[in-house]
């Protein structure tokens, strides 16, 4: 089972991908009756095990897209770290100032590599 602040995160990712600030036809918790209830939240809370198990099944069904997937997708035979993140620094990659190559920055590259992308 999925702990609180990843239910919350993947919800929001959930809701995103359905609502679009218009409807949430489709959504997994505008189905089986959840749809009386005003909104997601109070489904969630009335509905609190079946509304875990509705994200978390959307979740794995939709895992969120990284810099790091969507690179892969495109360069599946690019060298990797152990970490299995490409062998250079996204950051200077993407425009800082520097040599293109192993990352020396002082934050480690899953955390650059490992960012949702947000589309």
């Amino acid at each position: 089972m999925m702990d609180v602040p990843t239910f919350f995160k993947e919800r929001e990712r959930m809701c995103r991908y359905y609502k679009n600030g218009i409807d949430c036809c489709g959504c997994p918790l505008a189905k089986n009756n959840f749809i009386q209830y005003e909104n997601c939240l109070d489904c969630c809370a009335h509905f609190p095990e079946e509304a875990v198990a509705a994200v978390e099944n959307w979740a794995k069904d939709h895992p969120a897209r990284t810099y790091k997937s969507v690179f892969l997708e495109m360069f599946p035979n690019v060298k990797t770290t152990k970490e299995g993140h490409p062998d250079f620094c996204l950051k200077r990659l993407l425009g800082a100032k520097g040599e293109y190559d192993i990352c020396s920055c002082d934050i480690t590259c899953g955390d650059c590599w490992d960012r949702e992308i947000e589309e």
